[in-house]
């Protein structure tokens, strides 16, 4: 049913965007306007008030000295009928009130639909004797500041029972929103507008946000044109520069398939050399660009999304890597840290500063293990071959991430190449830790596995002035 709501909505996103400014200018406007109105009826009523004390006064030198009130009667304000055998008094809420004429005095009462919230503004008696006009109007003020239907009930102290006139003024004495009442409402309706404004916004935003977060929107037939033409174009995109990516492996597959038999050539024919230094340096060089090679095309085949994530121990994925390492008598140490430095709160029996607490550590993350396996891989034997030794540190103390440091006692890297050194095929030869045979790709791939489970790769030192790389890995993808 809502999907089919949503198919009444404009198709573009502009217009979508038009429609939803206009229509909540639209309803903050009669928001605005109705507290504005409320606000000038109340002040019109409050400004009438003397208009109906002066009208009460007529009224009243009108009437005879002696008997009952006249009734009924009409003003441009007021309206005075007999009081009604229906009216029960008993059910309003009655303030006593009393009218002194001279030496004739009045007995009234004041009827309300609710119990008066200014009631303190009304005095419990009037004299009409002089000013009775002024004397009136601040009356029917008092009233009207109640914002409630207020009736005078004067009985006829001659008549036996329910008898007399009710005076009324519909006009003034009427029921309104309070000034709190309308600040409250209209703070109500502008918060209900802003929070459905940001829902609709959220709503037209939806698929453009999910295609900048998975390429991909799940979309719907109510979602906006812009929307799918984007989704077609990046995926036309994906589909040229997945061609274009499988033209080029095929490309350098096919070369390297072909520079194979010449540099098979090359070698049979380099050892009919007689200098054995030239042979050897010759040799070599086909050596590295044979590596050359095959590294650039498993650099560019290689892609780590390919691999599906599950639950691993990255603390025994660490452990049985380095084992293996140690049993081919390379010299690498992995040390599981349990312990957490923190600051010992003070107190009155002593106590301060920093702390080392035992923490047990569950290295547990959502992950893909072979990709790990190898970025892993690429450290350790970097640090074998620039350093001679490698040691792994892992910290799994920490909530949402974990922490692994590699290091080794090598001369490290320049603190202003830290950066690139994580571009393919980058090799500083001024640095005697990069004047190798390397071509430049295991840093690349290290940073490509990290990135594509969401953590970050740093170079830096240990505490004891060691070059180590940090690697941090959030436990969820």
């Amino acid at each position: 049913m809502l999907g089919q709501l949503y198919t009444f909505l404009p198709k573009t996103l502009e217009q979508r965007v038009t429609a939803l400014l206009l229509a909540t200018a639209v309803l903050v406007g009669l928001v605005v306007g109705m507290a504005v109105n409320t606000f000038n009826q109340r002040e019109q009523a409050l400004a009438m008030a003397y208009e109906v004390g002066h009208e009460l006064a007529l009224y009243f030198e009108a009437s005879p000295s002696q008997g009952p009130f006249p009734a009924p009667y009409a003003g441009q304000f007021i309206q005075v009928v007999p009081t009604p055998e229906a009216l029960k008094p008993q059910e309003y809420f009655d303030l006593p009130l009393l009218l002194q004429f001279g030496e004739k005095a009045v007995r009234a009462t004041l009827l309300f639909d609710g119990r008066p919230s200014r009631a303190d503004l009304i005095e419990a008696g009037y004299d009409l004797s002089e000013q009775s006009a002024t004397r009136l109007g601040a009356l029917a003020k008092a009233l009207a500041r109640q914002d409630l239907t207020a009736r005078l009930l004067i009985p006829d102290e001659t008549a036996s029972g329910l008898g007399g006139v009710v005076v009324s003024a519909p006009r003034v004495w009427s029921e309104r929103l309070t000034e709190p009442m309308v600040v409250i409402f209209a703070a109500c309706a502008l918060l209900v507008i802003v929070v459905g404004g940001r829902m609709l916004a959220h709503f037209c935003a939806q698929p453009f946000r999910s295609l900048a977060e998975h390429d991909r929107a799940n979309l719907q037939p109510w979602d906006t044109e812009e929307a799918v033409v984007l989704q077609d174009k990046i995926l036309e995109q994906q589909d040229a520069r997945a061609t274009m990516l499988s033209e080029q492996t095929r490309m350098l597959a096919s070369i390297s398939h072909d520079l194979r038999t010449p540099a098979t050539r090359l070698r049979l024919r380099l050892e009919q050399i007689e200098s054995a230094a030239i042979r050897n340096r010759m040799l070599q060089d086909v050596e590295e660009m044979t590596q050359l090679i095959t590294a650039s095309l498993d650099f560019l085949r290689f892609d780590v999304r390919m691999e599906e994530p599950q639950q691993l121990s990255l603390g025994a994925l660490l452990q049985s890597l380095c084992d293996d390492y140690v049993d081919t008598g390379h010299n690498v140490t992995f040390i599981a840290e349990r312990h957490a430095r923190a600051d010992q709160a003070h107190s009155i029996f002593g106590g301060g500063g920093e702390v080392e607490l035992a923490v047990e550590g569950r290295a547990v993350m959502n992950g893909r293990p072979t990709a790990l396996r190898r970025a892993f891989t690429n450290l350790i034997d970097n640090a074998l071959k620039y350093g001679g030794a490698a040691t792994v540190q892992l910290q799994s103390h920490l909530h949402d991430r974990l922490k692994i440091r590699v290091s080794d006692p090598g001369p490290g890297i320049p603190a202003h190449l830290h950066e690139r050194v994580f571009e393919p095929f980058f090799r500083n030869d001024s640095n005697e830790r990069t004047r190798s045979s390397s071509v430049g790709l295991g840093l690349s791939i290290v940073q490509q596995i990290v990135k594509a489970h969401g953590g970050v790769i740093t170079l830096g030192e240990t505490a004891d002035g060691q070059f180590c790389i940090i690697v941090e890995l959030p436990r969820e993808l």
